[in-house]
């Protein structure tokens, strides 16, 4: 007989209910999916329940009435930890950690963390990027009085004074691509460049969002189908009698994809910036160190000492960074073929192209374009 599962996500994501829709389709269920909490469909009486449980009382109360009636439930979310469901959810504490190496690897110092709300997802998130490096914590709902929040006045007021106040170069790690949106729309108010003087790094990778703002988002992608997909997987296993996990099933990021909004590295020395002017724009031809200090002017071991002291890396790891950051981006943004690629690159074959990327990532180059990790 065919399981009947029903699946209620809100807000609705369709990557999330991909990801469930596909395990049905390959184990024959029948699928019922509604994208609010508020109540449970009239019409359903079924086998299980694929859940986003958010803070408000509404959802709670029919999560428990369902549970209430022996039917199992996965959430896929941990905004409310305190109830006891099992879960399938992102690795908050990973993204977090993921951002502050992204800054770290691009030289930020300053770093800082921006969101509207605060909740469990947020401290989780918050947690991972504190860890690996210091970050301030910039959150309306703590710094704004009650009535003043939905006032966008007074928020870009009280935004725009923390971003002038702020030491730059700055890296944000924003909740999601809304408070990404929201803080580059304060910074172009108040004349801070991004990325230039504000790098800002955003949460979920929605290409909607991340690509049609004045400047492109850099973002987390949280894989989320991966997530869909392994909760409905958790939630068969628990429909056939098995016992849930003890603790949650996490699903760690699938890397960032880089955009405009952080395609930059953090350096004072005007030397350094020139130097990472002149790879930018020569990755296409072959070239090293020798000739970015025929270039600028400057001896080549005053060029290395200078490069390191700032970056704390050598100028051909530098190069090598740029050539397979640069191949990440035709990879997932164009069609263009493994030659086409390496030409634009630097490479001087597909072959030594293939050779070095798996080397540096660990993937090959199908499967990264496949799966943009």
């Amino acid at each position: 007989m065919k399981k009947n599962v029903l699946v209620m996500i809100s807000p609705f994501s369709a990557m999330r209910v991909a990801g469930v829709a596909r395990y049905a389709r390959e184990h024959g269920w029948h699928l019922m999916i509604q994208d609010r909490l508020g109540h449970r469909p009239l019409a359903w009486n079924g086998d299980g329940v694929v859940a986003a449980l958010r803070s408000d009382a509404t959802s709670v109360a029919t999560i428990l009435k369902i549970k209430r009636r022996g039917i199992p439930v996965v959430d896929i979310t941990m905004s409310r930890p305190d109830i006891n469901v099992p879960r399938v959810t992102s690795d908050h504490v990973g993204i977090g950690r993921l951002a502050a190496e992204h800054f770290a690897e691009r030289n930020f110092r300053n770093i800082v963390w921006f969101s509207t709300g605060w909740g469990n997802v947020h401290a989780l998130r918050y947690g991972g990027l504190a860890e690996k490096t210091p970050a301030a914590r910039w959150i309306a709902e703590e710094s704004l009085p009650k009535a003043r929040r939905n006032d966008w006045a007074a928020f870009m007021r009280w935004i725009g004074r923390k971003l002038k106040e702020a030491p730059k170069p700055l890296a944000a790690l924003t909740y999601d691509e809304a408070d990404a949106a929201r803080l580059l729309d304060a910074a172009e108010r108040v004349g801070v460049s991004v990325p230039e003087e504000l790098a800002i790094l955003s949460i979920g990778n929605d290409p909607i969002i991340c690509e049609n703002q004045s400047v492109p988002l850099s973002s987390i992608d949280q894989n989320l189908e991966t997530g869909g997909y392994e909760a409905a997987a958790l939630l068969d296993r628990l429909m056939n009698g098995e016992a849930a996990p003890k603790a949650p099933v996490l699903i760690p990021p699938n890397g960032i994809c880089l955009r405009r909004s952080t395609d930059i590295i953090a350096s004072s020395d005007p030397v350094v910036k020139k130097t990472l002017d002149y790879i930018a724009a020569n990755l296409a031809r072959p070239f090293g160190a020798a000739q970015i200090a025929d270039a600028l002017g400057i001896s080549r071991n005053i060029l290395d000492k200078r490069f390191h002291a700032d970056l704390n890396r050598s100028i051909g790891t530098e190069i090598m960074r740029q050539r397979i950051a640069l191949v990440k981006l035709l990879l997932r943004n164009t069609d263009k073929t493994m030659a086409e690629i390496a030409k634009c690159a630097g490479f001087c074959t597909p072959s030594h192209l293939s050779n070095t990327f798996r080397a540096a990532t660990g993937s090959t180059l199908r499967a990264w374009r496949a799966g943009c990790a």
